[in-house]
């Protein structure tokens, strides 16, 4: 009793290696190196917004953290085998250790927020007003990143009742896919500290959603087409997971259609699709109709290059320092290149 009365009366007891357990899934994958993709743009943003080095670490740090959490759990949701070339996080550990790890990572990133909102004078403190603005940024966008994520499962759950639009895809990924981009760029411009950023005269959150809609369309394409992505998270998993990504959502609807205008009731892209293949051949099938009978595949090229010309021709991105407008432009061009 003495040992419970001593126990009671301090803070809980929290050892390394307990740290280390909880841990292992999300240490298991933040090891493996990913496309670093984030942590590039957010150096590039900071040519605009000026933070200090400090700052820069920590954001990197938290999008890092919430990023590698929210695949724990897309992997469970997806019943993804491969992640980064290697077994999935909850197959080598466990579902519901995963699941722990990854949300206790959630809130290890929310101590970041506290880092970041701390002032380095004689003794550290924590400005406030400041957290309590970064919280609402983080809230909300965890909010949208869940309600995308949300969505994408709803959809693949409730196929064929509901084969969404090109709207509806688009506002999805601005809330699954875009989330973190615009929690990188809303972060970062309340802690500049140039007013017009601060103020919201000028912002790059546009820009950033647009980004994030053209990661994500690129993303849909190269897991039907490309070999690196076959081998980091196997052939063309989109299609064992069922998922409506954008190349599948078109071949749906051009099959509908096919359908009122024959007055035919042929539907062998969707009766793939619901069987969830696991099988190469079956795949196959599936990338052949969406290249071949659908021309989906063409048109999520175009649509890409489409995205591309609206973020460079629209005044998005910022002009008034022509060496960061061209790096920006840079960044532009990679995520829009579909050659292998």
């Amino acid at each position: 009793m003495e040992n419970i009365k001593r126990l009671v009366e301090n803070k809980p007891c929290w050892k390394d290696s307990d740290e280390t357990a909880i841990r292992a899934p999300y240490t298991h994958l933040a090891l493996k190196p990913g496309k670093n993709f984030r942590s590039e743009l957010i150096r590039l943003f900071n040519l605009f917004y000026g933070l200090s080095q400090d700052q820069v670490t920590k954001i990197e740090q938290l999008v890092s953290i919430l990023h590698n959490s929210s695949l724990l759990i897309d992997d469970i949701e997806d019943s993804s085998e491969t992640r980064r070339g290697d077994v999935s996080s909850y197959i080598k550990f466990g579902i519901p250790m995963t699941i722990n790890s990854a949300n206790y990572m959630y809130f290890a990133a929310m101590q970041v927020l506290q880092d970041i909102a701390e002032f380095k004078h004689h003794d550290n403190h924590v400005d406030v007003h400041l957290l309590k603005d970064l919280m609402v940024i983080f809230n909300e966008e965890m909010l949208n990143l869940h309600r995308g994520q949300g969505l994408d499962i709803f959809w693949r759950e409730n196929i064929p009742d509901i084969i969404p639009d090109e709207s509806m895809y688009f506002n999805m990924v601005m809330n699954k896919t875009g989330g973190l981009f615009r929690l990188t760029v809303r972060i970062m411009e309340r802690l500049c500290k140039d007013l017009k950023y601060r103020n919201g005269e000028c912002t790059l959150v546009p820009l950033s959603n647009l980004l994030g809609i053209l990661y994500q369309l690129r993303d849909d394409y190269q897991n039907l087409t490309d070999p690196k992505m076959f081998a980091a998270k196997g052939f063309a998993d989109d299609i064992s997971e069922g998922k409506l990504s954008f190349p599948i959502i078109h071949g749906l609807k051009y099959e509908s259609m096919l359908n009122i205008t024959n007055n035919t009731d042929n539907t062998p892209l969707l009766d793939m699709i619901l069987k969830k293949p696991m099988e190469k051949e079956k795949k196959l099938e599936v990338i052949s109709y969406l290249r071949d009978i659908s021309r989906s595949l063409e048109y999520t090229e175009h649509e890409i290059m489409k995205l591309t010309g609206i973020i460079k021709n629209n005044g998005y991105i910022p002009s008034d320092n022509e060496k960061l407008t061209s790096q920006i432009l840079l960044v532009v061009d990679k995520l829009s290149n579909i050659s292998y």
